[in-house]
């Protein structure tokens, strides 16, 4: 998914293998419209089809293979220097081809190709999210995408799986005893020129497509895969090596694509049927049986699997919703049940034989009220045992004179609202209302203090 003068500028040393995947290529296309700076350039997967007509891997070897004087230049597709007349004579021979069809009214030009593929993703069910990523379109609309990683492994392996056709993406492997098949035979007879120019990592990743092409039985297609001049010289490479012309041994094995975000899984798809009969019957029958069939129940399956996660998902979401607000009620009652357990009891009147001798409680206030209807509590009633603020003589208020300075601000405000007609529990909800109910009580009583010196708070003037 990318425009002609972007290609034009792709260089060898942009493809590095894929250690995770080995039959995978990474890719950063470096010299894009939106790509300022190196870091701008993710690093894009590509994956091999089941469709040789839509296998990357495959055709980017052909073309390195079959083209010539390739090694002298650092860029895969010629020069970026070529002229416009170049590129012209090259895009009529391609566009002309008869795999390309005019679909709509208009001229077939270079963004077609872009165009073309960013729509088949989305009707593939591809988000537009994934689509911009795959297509290195500018993403970043907030300051946080400027330090979230470009490099998103999942969503655009996705979009590369939709990419690569309805037979879906698959691996190149080697069949289980085939011995003949070494890293010596596919970077130095099946695959030199790649080695040549990308490494032998590379050449290794991309001679299995070479090698299951040329050892591919020509009936199995009505179109050529490979030319016959290098599928002859990979044939004999392999038969010199001790391999049997009558037995490809590569083989494609599908999967899915299954991760999240930068976590990517490849998941291979275990069919009966061989991966030749998965296109001779997708492609030329388009039955929906053996291989293609189970492929077909298998993504049913996935999907099923998804939204079930998805639902539980979603049931988890509303159960820790659901948790929140039963711990909110349950302070509300909690809250509730400690202001009536703070209210004075009733009491019985003393039989008339019985001689009540008057208490006498310590006159002190508390050290740090949790809150401020403990605080008015204090005030009403004592706290612990304690005299009531109220019932203090003036050598009982000196005793406690910077606590009892500095609470009494709030007392005086709530005694003037009871006598306008609040309850003492209102005219506290009040002054919360006014300063928070996240403050201490201690910085409460300042900012109390510092707007009496104002004449108070306009909202508990009456």
């Amino acid at each position: 998914m990318a425009r002609i003068d972007d290609m034009m500028k792709l260089q060898f040393a942009n493809f590095v293998p894929n250690r995770q995947y080995p039959s995978t290529l990474l890719c950063q296309m470096r010299w894009s419209k939106n790509i300022h700076e190196e870091r701008d350039a993710p690093e894009q997967i590509v994956l091999g089809s089941m469709d040789p007509k839509m296998c990357a891997l495959l055709n980017l070897a052909v073309y390195i293979e079959t083209s010539t004087n390739v090694s002298n230049s650092e860029f895969i597709y010629g020069h970026p220097k070529d002229g416009n007349r170049v590129v012209r004579r090259f895009l009529g021979d391609i566009i002309t081809n008869t795999a390309f069809k005019n679909m709509k009214t208009g001229k077939l030009g270079t963004h077609s190709f872009r165009k073309g593929a960013a729509t088949y993703a989305s009707r593939c069910g591809m988000s537009k999210d994934f689509v911009n990523r795959r297509g290195r379109w500018r993403t970043r609309k907030g300051v946080v995408d400027v330090y979230i990683d470009n490099t998103q492994p999942y969503p655009d392996a996705c979009t590369a799986a939709a990419l690569a056709g309805p037979l879906g993406p698959c691996f190149y492997v080697r069949k289980h005893g085939i011995d003949c098949v070494s890293p010596t035979l596919l970077v130095d007879q099946i695959a030199p020129t790649i080695k040549q120019v990308m490494g032998e990592a590379v050449a290794t990743t991309l001679a299995m497509p070479l090698l299951w092409a040329a050892m591919e039985p020509s009936d199995n297609y009505t179109y050529e895969l490979i030319p016959d001049r290098l599928k002859q010289k990979i044939i004999g490479a392999y038969v010199n090596s001790g391999g049997s012309e009558s037995l490809n041994p590569i083989d494609r094995v599908g999967f899915f694509v299954m991760g999240d975000g930068s976590q990517l899984n490849l998941i291979t798809i275990d069919t009966q049927d061989s991966a030749t009969d998965v296109n001779r019957r997708g492609i030329i029958a388009g039955s929906s049986t053996g291989g293609e069939g189970s492929r077909r129940e298998f993504a049913a399956l996935h999907s099923q699997y998804a939204a079930v996660q998805r639902s539980v998902s979603e049931l988890m979401s509303e159960m820790q919703r659901s948790r929140h607000e039963n711990q909110r009620e349950l302070q509300k009652i909690q809250a509730i049940l400690k202001r009536v357990m703070m209210q004075p009891a009733v009491r019985l009147d003393a039989p008339s034989h019985v001689v009540v001798y008057p208490e006498k409680r310590v006159a002190r206030l508390s050290k740090r009220p949790k809150d401020l209807f403990e605080l008015w509590h204090e005030f009403q009633f004592g706290n612990g045992g304690l005299k009531p603020a109220k019932d203090f003589t003036p050598v009982e208020r000196g005793a406690n004179k910077f606590a009892f300075s500095r609470r009494k601000v709030f007392w005086d405000i709530v005694a003037t609202l009871i006598r306008s007609g609040y309850t003492s529990d209102t005219a506290i909800d009040k002054i919360y209302a006014v300063y928070g109910r996240q403050l201490p009580v201690s910085s409460i009583l300042t900012a109390l203090r510092a707007d009496r010196r104002q004449g108070g708070h306009a909202s508990l003037r009456l």
